[in-house]
């Protein structure tokens, strides 16, 4: 073979090395940079670590007992804890307790309750049954479904007997359907219905 073309030969086997290396090169290259990326966004994409943890609640929430939370670590609070159990009672006294504190496991939680004034308590249901006393024998209506005794004996001629059989009537049949429907009631008729209707309501 002629020394021209041997060369020539020997010239384009090292150029076709040459570049079959410089594409190996950048593959890595291309590889290593994907890999560097995917890593990245790994590293992103990973949660924070979660913790499960029991309390106890008591007190003013819908559902008291132990409860499962899980959250992320250190980040648990009371209002947490309240949500598992249903929420609050419309008892729970929110200015004597701080949502936002952080809780751990095993620990006791308590919701307080408004506190009554028994007095207070007291007074405020007397006043209301003289106010119903009152309204009853100022003429105000009876509802025949709900009245007590002391409410219907205000009616005229209905005594304390009279409004027992009332009672015991709308026990055993339901509630009146109408007004007229009491005269159903022994010792109601129509002459004492006509006294007490313009006094009735259902």
């Amino acid at each position: 073979m002629p020394m021209f073309k041997r060369s020539m030969i020997i010239l384009l086997v090292i150029a076709a090395a040459a570049l079959g290396m410089n594409y190996h090169l950048n593959d890595d290259d291309n590889y290593i940079k994907l890999d560097a990326a995917t890593s990245k966004s790994k590293s992103h994409s990973e949660e924070q670590p979660k913790e499960i943890i029991y309390v106890y609640v008591t007190g003013a929430v819908n559902k008291p007992g132990m409860v499962e939370l899980e959250g992320i670590e250190g980040s648990l609070r009371v209002d947490d804890a309240i949500n598992a159990c249903g929420g609050l009672l419309p008892t729970a006294d929110i200015e004597n307790f701080n949502g936002a504190e952080k809780i751990e496991d095993g620990q006791h939680i308590r919701i307080p309750e408004k506190k009554i004034d028994p007095k207070k308590e007291n007074s405020s249901n007397e006043n209301a049954n003289d106010n119903k006393k009152a309204a009853s024998t100022n003429g105000d209506v009876v509802n025949i479904n709900t009245a007590d005794v002391n409410e219907l004996a205000t009616l005229k001629g209905i005594g304390p007997k009279t409004a027992e059989r009332i009672i015991e009537y709308r026990k055993n049949n339901g509630s009146f359907k109408s007004i007229e429907e009491i005269k159903n009631v022994k010792g109601i008729g129509d002459k004492k219905f006509e006294n007490i209707k313009d006094r009735l309501r259902i």
